[in-house]
């Protein structure tokens, strides 16, 4: 691969070759920037992902919980009227 601009050209005008360079460097930084912002998004929504689940998870236990406390309360008030308690 030949590129666009030789080095003679860079001895005949340094500052284009510098440009020229920063230029490619430029182009490489936001490519790995893009990149690592990829790799970013993508834990994340994995990580979403297991929150989500474990979410529903607790949600199952609470509402198992919730029932069993109100069956609970519901024997104590019996057994208050019955004067167990």
């Amino acid at each position: 691969m030949k590129l666009p601009i030789s080095f003679d050209q860079f001895i005949k005008d340094p500052v284009k070759g510098l440009l020229f360079l920063v230029i490619l460097a430029l182009g490489y930084l936001y490519r790995d920037a893009t990149n690592q912002m990829d790799k970013a998004n993508i834990l994340c929504e994995k990580r979403l992902a297991r929150c989500e689940l474990e979410l529903k998870k607790m949600a199952a236990m609470l509402k198992t919980q919730d029932s069993v406390c109100s069956a609970l309360t519901t024997e104590i008030k019996l057994y208050k009227e019955f004067g167990k308690i």
